[in-house]
């Protein structure tokens, strides 16, 4: 056998140990460990809650504060506009639902929601 027959019966090898694992394993929740997991799991484990500005955002959209839940829960955390390393910690999340994008701060009682854009909405007189 030549290197490139070698290397190809190597490579579909890997491809389907690779796949069978991830069918076995997709459903135990492995992915915990992830950055973004655990920062969902922190804000909803702090309770969430939304300043004044992002009440009357919510209000423009008919949304509560379930819907930020969903956001953290759903969304990716963009590190690079997020402050880990700040006190209170700062994360910014984006999402493609409703909620286009929120900024939640975690401190020693709650997630607070400082900021919300939402898609689809115009004329809220939020500042």
């Amino acid at each position: 056998m030549n290197f490139l027959n070698r290397l190809s019966k190597y490579l579909i090898g890997v491809m389907v140990g690779i796949g069978l694992t991830w069918v076995m394993f997709s459903e135990r929740a492995c992915m915990d460990w992830l950055p973004t997991n655990r920062i969902s799991k922190e804000i909803a484990m702090a309770g969430i809650m939304a300043d004044t500005g992002a009440q009357c955002v919510l209000k423009c959209g008919n949304l509560t504060v379930s819907d930020l839940a969903d956001l953290a829960r759903l969304g990716d955390v963009d590190f690079g506009k997020s402050g880990p390393r700040e006190k209170p910690r700062r994360y910014f999340i984006e999402g493609g639902g409703v909620v286009k994008s929120a900024t939640y701060l975690i401190t020693d009682t709650a997630s607070v929601v400082t900021s919300v854009v939402l898609r689809d909405v115009e004329n809220c007189p939020c500042p």
